[in-house]
């Protein structure tokens, strides 16, 4: 299962997923997953598993999968906006909600690094429209990441170079002279500098550009008005990313399952899982692992037990609620669970980071349905959810048994 999806798995310029508005084909900005592959089977101790597929302990036996998932994960052209004060701190406004997953912090993070602002005189407004927010991605779909840090990026690079600018006209010398690190403009190899505190105040009294009465003509109406808000209260930083991105971005997961089932009773449970992502450049290690654990629990849950079932002469769905339907619990979890990442950045991307919300999800379903084919037969399951009534079924009738409305009684 590893070794063919190696062989499989897209990389350099290679075409891959489906064709864009145009009908072209494309190709990945970079694809990880060979490498993904290879640390999850070294972590997982595949080859230790694969061997043990399909033995029998009296009624018991076990099963070992891996599949790998893409996802879009890019969007590009956004803006960022910040404004740093006279009292010395950054004030960052950004367009993205708090759906759990820190996003909203943690893509402006990259502002905050480039200019040597600690994180602790760092302010952020975010999610409500009637703040001043620049023009910012949609919060979801795996898109933020990429996006967002891009902007965030193209902004700290816009504030920084007016840092220089006024700089080099209170302290002398070239723009290109000096360096922003440790909340200070300084000319490199030491001597005159400024705090960006006492930029922001010469932003104010220089204004035009530097102050945000003056932007930029390629960002969005919606960072103008903002932009024009905040205009005056100190050094603005305002951008519209506008990198080169050659290629479709996309993440990448590897999830590896091993289930154990009864074949007496139908009832299996997951022994083990592990989800290695090549999503580019980590920029928080515990949301990650977060977002990956918890997707691929929906993903497992659309294996074990989810089931959307429609009556088949009136077309009504039966499991319309919760309790027809129900969502996984701390007991449905594998009894251990672990994540991993590549950690090489995209290329095309400034920071190299790239989101990660969607792409475990399909990955931590077919995992275990590929794990349950492994110990029973690998024709046994091509359906999901699969609970003890597929699988008697199954067992009992020596074939796969795909009606969803079957039972085994």
């Amino acid at each position: 299962q590893v070794e063919i999806r190696k062989i499989n798995a897209p990389a350099g310029k290679a075409k891959f997923g489906p064709a864009n508005a145009q009908g072209v084909r494309t190709y990945a900005t970079s694809c990880f997953i060979k490498e993904a592959l290879d640390k999850g089977a070294q972590i997982f101790k595949w080859d230790e598993r694969k061997a043990r597929s399909g033995q029998r302990q009296g009624s018991k036996v076990r099963g070992s999968g891996v599949v790998i998932s893409s996802y879009n994960a890019g969007s590009v052209g956004f803006d960022g906006l910040f404004v740093i004060k006279p009292d010395g701190r950054m004030y960052i406004q950004t367009g993205i909600g708090n759906l759990g997953t820190e996003s909203w912090s943690d893509c402006q993070r990259v502002s905050a690094e480039m200019l040597g602002v600690p994180w602790e005189k760092v302010n952020i407004t975010w999610g409500d429209t009637s703040k001043n927010l620049p023009w910012s991605c949609v919060s979801g779909g795996s898109q933020t990441t990429h996006a967002m840090t891009r902007a965030a990026h193209a902004t700290a690079s816009d504030a920084i170079k007016k840092l220089q600018q006024i700089a080099a006209n209170d302290l002398g010398g070239r723009p290109e002279d000096y360096v922003v690190a440790n909340e200070r403009v300084s000319r490199k190899g030491g001597g005159a500098s400024m705090t960006l505190a006492r930029a922001a105040q010469r932003a104010i009294e220089l204004g035009g550009i530097y102050d945000g009465h003056e932007v930029p003509k390629e960002i969005n109406a919606f960072t103008k008005r903002s932009a024009a808000a905040l205009a005056g209260q100190g050094l603005m930083g305002v951008a519209r990313d506008t990198y080169p991105h050659d290629g479709n971005s996309l993440s990448f997961v590897a999830s590896f399952a091993e289930v154990e089932v009864d074949v007496e009773t139908g009832v299996y449970h997951i022994v083990d899982f592990l989800a290695v992502a090549d999503v580019g450049t980590v920029i928080h290690p515990a949301a990650l692992g977060g977002q990956i654990l918890g997707r691929s629990m929906l993903g497992i849950a659309h294996a074990i037990g989810q089931k959307w079932v429609y009556d088949q002469h009136y077309g009504v769905a039966l499991a319309k609620r919760f309790h027809y339907n129900k969502p996984p619990t701390i007991l449905d979890a594998p009894t251990h669970m672990d994540w991993a990442a590549v950690e090489l950045p995209d290329p095309e991307t400034p920071v190299g980071a790239r989101g990660i919300g969607e792409p475990p999800v399909a990955a931590g379903c077919c995992a275990v349905l590929n794990a349950i084919s492994a110990a029973l037969g690998d024709e046994v399951f091509r359906r999901a959810p699969v609970n003890l009534d597929c699988i008697l079924m199954a067992l009992e009738a020596g074939k796969p048994m795909m009606d969803p409305l079957t039972a085994n009684v």
